[in-house]
C-alpha cells in the first residue's frame, strides 16, 4: 500500500525522531537520515530514507520527480544518520544509467518488496517485479550511492 504524499511530512517528522533516539535499532537497519544542503537557498534539509549497503557503499533510491535529491547532486557533500551514527558522506546522483540502476533497483525490491508500488511496479506472487513494471519504472528511477569520506 502506498502512503498518500501530504502523510510523509508527518511520518517524517516521527521516523526521523525515532532514529536519532536509543531506540533506532528498531528500524535503522533499514532506515536512514540524510542531511544536505539546499542548492538555490543554502538551507539546511534532511529527509529519511529507505537504504541498503552495498559494499563499502549506502544507497537509496528516489522518483525522478522528487525534490531533494537535484540538491545532493549539485553539493554531493552530505551527512547520514545510518544506525545511530552520524557520518559524512559524498554522494553520486545517477540518473538515465539504466545498467547501474537496473541491478541495484532489482536488489531494493527483492529486499524490500514492500516499496516496489513507491516505483510503480507491480510484484508476482512470488514478490518478483513484473518485468513490464520494472523495465517502465528504470528511466523514472534515481540511484543515489554515498560514500564515507
Amino acid at each position: 500500500m502506498k502512503v498518500p504524499e501530504p502523510l510523509f511530512k508527518v511520518i517524517n517528522f516521527f521516523v526521523e525522531l525515532l532514529l536519532r533516539s536509543p531506540a533506532h535499532g528498531l528500524f535503522s537497519d533499514s532506515l536512514m537520515v540524510i542531511y544536505f544542503t539546499g542548492r538555490k537557498s543554502g538551507k539546511p534539509f534532511r529527509t529519511p530514507v529507505r537504504y541498503q549497503r552495498d559494499g563499502t557503499k549506502v544507497v537509496c533510491f528516489t522518483h525522478k520527480e522528487t525534490k531533494w535529491w537535484p540538491n545532493i547532486s549539485a553539493k554531493p557533500e552530505v551527512e547520514l544518520l545510518v544506525g545511530g551514527a552520524r557520518q559524512r558522506y559524498k554522494a553520486e546522483v545517477i540518473i538515465d544509467d539504466l545498467q547501474r540502476i537496473s541491478p541495484a533497483l532489482a536488489e531494493n525490491i527483492r529486499l524490500f518488496p514492500q516499496d516496489a508500488v513507491y516505483h510503480n511496479v507491480r510484484l508476482n506472487k512470488d514478490k518478483s517485479p513484473i518485468p513490464e513494471d520494472f523495465e517502465k519504472a528504470l528511466p523514472e528511477t534515481v540511484l543515489v550511492e554515498l560514500t564515507l569520506t
